[in-house]
């Protein structure tokens, strides 16, 4: 595949496709008892989560119901829909909340549908999405259907394919970013997930991290524990654990705010392995509610978008195609927080080119 666009965030491999119905709001399909709420945010509430601030405001949903509606893109702030419940208020901002009663009940069935993210790649074995934010890349405890598998499948349906298979071959955390590989037969995850034993795959993450590392190049080698079933921790132990690597590289730093952009090279694909890695170093990524709990004091504008979601992205994937020979290399683009994120702080990269 070869290379289109320029600059260090271009997608090399881009073959874009949306769900048809990924900008219709489901709570809107039907207009029966349709509810509708308008707020406006005073300086008492500065920076609370949007779906704690309308739980405070007396309406008949439950928080639970709430973050659904948000979840559906129900609720807009300032004009512009807010699909994450996590993010804060500012004074002055206008909230606006509609939803149907009779529609409440459908949303967590249909908002796959909403949610499918970019298409990079797909060749009938094997399917490159650029995960957002926020989703998650299989079903949760909840059994809900909003998580990038369940978009995938709703894809494949919608281009002919009966009761399209679908098989993750590796997994991101829910607010990661970046390239997710999927194989629609057995055989392709055989081939593809062979090769991720192998080492083979060539995977390039971005992270913002709190600090400046001394060292342009850096490495991180130690023992990491499974996931603690009560904290959801990976810790970094003596014994006992599994061996992980990872290679870092600072681009930038912005010695003004104490923020670095560094990338990553995992070579082993332990859970939360870069996350604890950097932590480990003490340089946590910002926005990492897990594993950087004490908050690096940022200015005004960066600190509301370190709130939304931690800022880790798979940049780019490297893999042989199951009926290919030679390699096919995948990028997707930074989510739009992340650019926002890099144009406020004052980083020099041309981040243009995303």
């Amino acid at each position: 595949m070869g290379a289109s666009g320029s600059g260090p965030f271009a997608p090399a491999v881009r073959v874009t496709s949306r769900c048809a119905t990924h900008d219709r709001n489901p709570i809107k399909d039907h207009h029966k008892r349709m509810k509708t709420h308008r707020f406006k945010v005073t300086h008492d509430f500065s920076g609370m989560r949007i779906d704690q601030y309308i739980a405070l405001q007396g309406i008949e949903l439950s928080k639970r119901k709430i973050k659904e509606v948000i979840d559906a893109g129900g609720v807009y702030i300032n004009k512009k829909r807010a699909r994450i419940a996590s993010r804060p208020v500012n004074p002055g901002d206008v909230i606006e909340m509609q939803y149907s009663l009779e529609n409440l009940k459908r949303i967590k069935q249909r908002e796959h549908e909403i949610n499918m993210a970019d298409v990079l790649y797909d060749d009938h074995h094997v399917i490159a999405v650029n995960k957002p934010p926020g989703l998650p890349t299989q079903a949760t405890r909840d059994q809900s259907l909003v998580h990038l598998e369940a978009a995938v499948k709703k894809h494949l349906a919608g281009k002919g394919i009966r009761n399209p298979t679908v098989f993750l071959v590796h997994r991101l955390d829910k607010e990661t970013s970046g390239v997710v590989l999927l194989a629609t037969t057995s055989a392709a995850v055989t081939f593809l997930t062979d090769q991720f034993r192998a080492r083979t795959v060539t995977k390039e993450y971005l992270a913002i991290c709190a600090g400046i590392p001394p060292e342009k190049k850096f490495t991180v080698d130690c023992f990491l524990s499974a996931i603690d079933k009560k904290t959801g921790s990976v810790r970094v132990v003596r014994s006992g654990g599994k061996p992980s690597r990872t290679r870092f590289e600072v681009l930038e730093s912005n010695k003004a705010i104490g923020v670095s952009l560094v990338r990553c090279f995992p070579e082993t694909g332990r859970s939360h392995q870069i996350r604890v890695h950097l932590a480990h170093k003490g340089f946590p990524i910002i926005g990492d509610k897990r594993y950087h709990p004490v908050k690096t004091p940022l200015p005004g504008a960066l600190e509301s978008l370190a709130s939304v979601h931690h800022f880790l992205h798979a940049r780019r994937l490297s893999f042989i195609p199951p009926e290919g020979e030679k390699e096919v290399t995948i990028e997707a683009r930074l989510p739009q927080n992340f650019l926002e994120f890099l144009e406020k702080g004052s980083f020099r990269m041309d981040v243009g080119q995303a």
